[in-house]
């Protein structure tokens, strides 16, 4: 079997391309990179052929999918910022369009597309979504806009073009193995683990363990799911008062994570948008992500569980290997154990 990753430079693909090396030998397994970006050292030295390029540029995506039997998109961009909408439009709609019409001529026996719950409806009960909710966040949010216009580019080459393609569903991704510090779980652990935390946001999402989403990719890869459908990949639905909670306590740590209230957060994000149209750097917190803070988006797992066979790592588990991670490789990398 022959496998092109792409997005092979990120938290996920650190993780999952020493897992397909080891089981499909490293000359069976490629990776598509942006020109010039740092390979991960989980899989420098495995032998890993790579073709660099942009994303959204179909001819390079062509020439890179060309050959192989199996394709794993995760290449993405997760942005709140209205400064990033051209980025989010070219990389999760346009690069997904680029990798679709290059699997669809190859005639790939398999893509295995990495969406997002963002491109998933949310209850506004607060009860948990499954994959046949109607996706409905707001229009102003370009993130969720841009992933659930990628993943219908999918579902729609699987409808019409007879493309052969499984789309799973990921929450926020967390677990050991990101060693970017600016990411928001690393960025979490930082500021819980360094201090006292004091507040928090008052909503509540869906988090998945790294380490799942690989398992399920990995059997994604070898046949599992079936074409056309897609599977919420979720490890536990957690109110973020929880989150901050598990972080302290893994990290010996005290938290008062009484909840911020959402409008408050909104308007300090329009506030630091305003301020990032001056100085050209992405805020710090954007009004969409302000908005959401106060929202309950849970998701429910069952058709992943049942058709992958999968048993889902302990949210505890996942925190507490998070921080140990990040203790262990981040903050010793960067220097920067602490917000204050």
């Amino acid at each position: 079997m022959t496998v092109l990753v792409t997005g092979a430079t990120g938290f996920v693909g650190a993780v999952l391309m020493p897992e397909l090396v080891g089981r499909h030998g490293a000359g069976a397994v490629d990776a598509f990179v942006l020109p010039g970006e740092a390979i991960p050292e989980s899989w420098r030295d495995a032998g890993v052929r790579t073709f660099a390029g942009d994303i959204a540029d179909g001819a390079a995506v062509r020439a890179a999918v060309a050959g192989h039997r199996v394709v794993v998109h995760l290449a993405g961009l997760i942005s709140y910022w209205k400064g990033d909408g051209e980025r989010l439009r070219r990389v999760n709609e346009a690069g997904v369009r680029a990798v679709v019409e290059a699997c669809v001529a190859a005639d790939v026996e398999r893509l295995v597309h990495v969406s997002s719950v963002g491109a998933v409806g949310f209850r506004a009960d607060g009860s948990p979504a499954d994959e046949t909710v109607p996706f409905n966040w707001p229009e102003d949010i370009p993130y969720m806009v841009s992933k659930r216009r990628g993943q219908d580019i999918v579902e729609r080459a699987v409808r019409e073009r007879g493309l052969r393609a499984v789309i799973l569903n990921p929450a926020s991704i967390m677990g050991p193995g990101d060693r970017d510090p600016a990411t928001p779980h690393n960025a979490l652990y930082r500021r819980i683990a360094g201090r006292t935390q004091i507040g928090s946001f008052s909503g509540g999402l869906a988090i998945v363990d790294v380490r799942d989403l690989v398992a399920v990719i990995l059997k994604a890869v070898e046949g599992r799911g079936r074409d056309g459908e897609s599977y919420l990949v979720v490890g536990a639905n957690l109110a973020y008062r929880d989150v901050v909670r598990r972080i302290a306590r893994a990290g010996g740590r005290r938290a008062f994570p009484f909840p911020i209230p959402a409008p408050l957060l909104a308007a300090a994000g329009r506030f630091l948008e305003w301020r990032s149209r001056r100085t050209g750097r992405p805020p710090l917190l954007t009004a969409a992500y302000g908005r959401l803070s106060g929202w309950t988006a849970y998701y429910d797992n069952a058709k992943s569980r049942r058709e992958f066979d999968h048993a889902y790592i302990d949210a505890d588990r996942t925190i507490a290997d998070g921080l140990a991670y990040f203790q262990e490789k981040v903050k010793k990398a960067t220097g920067r154990g602490s917000a204050g």
